[in-house]
């Protein structure tokens, strides 16, 4: 039997993904209660997938201006 440990695990525990999103353990939970994060139930288990976080993290990443961008902006 392969231990948790050496598998990269897909989905992870509401402590586990706040630690990965660098939010407070209540933040993840009401979060999750308002359809702001992506979860699963697992049973009676709320449980969040890496790959949804993921792609949450990359639809919500703010692109620097660029030099160009910038100008045209601040003209």
């Amino acid at each position: 039997m392969v231990s948790n440990r050496s598998v990269d695990k897909r989905l992870l525990n509401p402590r586990e993904a706040a630690q990965y999103l660098g939010l407070k353990l209540d933040t993840v939970y009401k979060k999750a209660r308002l359809r702001e994060l992506p979860s699963v139930k697992v049973g009676r288990c709320l449980r969040f997938d890496k790959n949804a976080l993921d792609r949450l993290i990359e639809q919500h990443t703010i692109e620097p201006l660029t030099e160009r961008r910038f100008a045209s902006v601040h003209s």
